[in-house]
């Protein structure tokens, strides 16, 4: 052991890890007894503290136990209806239930991300709600470090420290592309902002499920934010021999540019090609024609979060839990049947 000996009465935390050669986060279990030490460990560190004379700071302790009665929520931004429902109804909850909210954004940067998260826990925020950015690792780690309550919802991480809330993204796509198929559409295109996130991956699992079932043909356009490309590429894949007869995008903002592009690309919707977008924006029933949706449960999702989020603000331990919640998928005037089935539908109608 270390034969360094502090002065009586100012040993500090560190100096009784040091000299029992442990951890500060052992001695602090220790201290609280809120976390299982085994005999030995907790022996030496009892031993460490008589030596030293070490008396623990209790009251900065109930300081840092307290709860602030604040939470955190960190989103990418707020510019899609559906991440501004999900940091309204957070708000909603927590106000009816006596706590305030800090807000903050990371653009979809982990940089960002890591110095948002870092902010929130400085402010002793009670629990943190995240909708991650792309490599959320560092923020992860170190709201882990300070033992910070913390729920990721929207977008899954494999990360098995947290709880998670998320949509059934495989189902839903599965789900959306095989009705798209019922009506006649054999050729499908998906546009994404990136192929590498998690939700994009099970989206895509999705879309190869339906195509396991059915004889169709599936192609994707990631385009990373870049609009100039992504009209360039809907434009090359419109010119195909095959055109893709119905279009799925991410987002409503994504649905955005395409209809724009579309029109200036003289490409009918839904004469030419149908679409259906994740999200469901405000502006979705005021276009014509109106826009087909997979709408997400913002406040299913955020209500299943609140609950996962006090249980662990209350200590209520067990292993991390994901919550896959269903979509609802609406076809609006942005899909009509293709082909055979359009015939189908027209002989149908007629009769």
């Amino acid at each position: 052991m270390s034969t360094h000996k502090p002065a009586a009465g100012r040993a500090r935390i560190k100096d009784v890890a040091r000299h029992a050669r442990v951890s500060v986060g052992t001695v602090s279990h220790v201290l609280s007894g809120q976390v299982q030490v085994s005999a030995p460990l907790r022996a030496r560190v009892q031993k460490a503290i008589d030596a030293l004379g070490y008396v623990p700071n209790f009251h900065a302790q109930r300081l840092r136990h307290s709860l602030s009665r604040v939470l955190g929520i960190c989103l990418p931004h707020t510019s899609t209806t559906y991440l501004n429902a999900l940091s309204e109804t957070f708000e909603e909850i927590a106000s009816r239930n006596g706590y305030g909210v800090m807000h903050v954004f990371s653009r979809h940067d982990p940089a960002t991300e890591l110095d948002r998260i870092k902010e929130l826990i400085r402010y002793r925020v009670d629990g943190l709600i995240l909708v991650p950015s792309p490599a959320p690792r560092e923020a992860l780690d170190f709201a882990a470090r300070k033992e910070v309550p913390l729920v990721i919802v929207d977008r899954p991480v494999n990360d098995p420290r947290f709880d998670q809330v998320t949509l059934d993204n495989r189902g839903a796509m599965r789900e959306a592309a095989l009705r798209l198929i019922a009506l006649g559409h054999t050729r499908l295109l998906f546009v994404c902002r990136s192929r590498n996130r998690l939700v994009t991956k099970h989206r895509l699992a999705g879309l190869a499920d339906a195509q396991r079932r059915h004889a169709i043909e599936t192609d994707c356009i990631e385009y990373r934010n870049d609009d100039a490309f992504l009209r360039d590429e809907l434009a090359r894949t419109l010119e195909r021999k095959r055109p893709p007869t119905a279009l799925v995008v991410s987002n409503s903002h994504q649905a955005s540019l395409v209809l724009r592009f579309l029109g200036e690309l003289r490409v009918a919707c839904p004469g030419d090609l149908s679409v259906v977008a994740f999200d469901d924006p405000e502006w979705a029933a005021l276009v014509r024609p109106t826009l087909s949706v997979v709408r997400q449960p913002a406040v299913a999702m955020v209500e299943a979060a609140w609950d996962l989020l006090m249980q662990r603000v209350n200590r209520v331990g067990g292993s991390a839990r994901t919550v896959a919640l269903e979509a609802a998928i609406e076809f609006r005037g942005s899909v009509i049947a293709h082909g055979n089935a359009a015939r189908v539908v027209t002989l149908a109608a007629r009769r």
